[in-house]
């Protein structure tokens, strides 16, 4: 009696072990590219953070203050920092402390709404 494997079999398992290993392959593969958007998105708020930062530790110039309900006076500014857009948006807070909303918004498209705002400082400028 012999013993051993029919070309049959052998054909067999060899299908079955090829698709088994293309299906992990799809699936670490789809991993991956989960990790790298998370990576992406993970570096768009870090930098969106800093970006924030800055305009605290160095107040840009007041806008206009707005005059009546209907006034829209509201600066933005397109900012691109290591690959990622942002919209910076002032709008000046009324009263006598020079003070104003900021507001960074990531238009990358890495997260869907990623939009950070706070009440910064601002500098006074000598109008004449």
């Amino acid at each position: 009696m012999k013993r051993g494997f029919t070309l049959m079999e052998v054909l067999v398992a060899a299908v079955v072990l090829s698709i088994g290993a293309a299906g992990i392959g799809h699936v670490i593969g789809g991993f991956l590219q989960l990790k790298e958007r998370e990576a992406k998105k993970g570096h768009a708020l870090l930098e969106a953070v800093a970006l924030m930062e800055e305009q605290v530790a160095t107040p840009s110039s007041c806008v206009k203050p707005k005059k009546d309900a209907g006034d829209t006076s509201v600066v933005t500014v397109p900012v691109s920092r290591q690959g990622i857009d942002f919209v910076l948006s002032f709008e000046r807070i009324p009263g006598g402390v020079p003070l104003q909303w900021t507001v960074v918004h990531e238009t990358s498209g890495y997260w869907n709404d990623l939009t950070l705002k706070r009440i910064v400082k601002c500098v006074e400028t000598a109008s004449r």
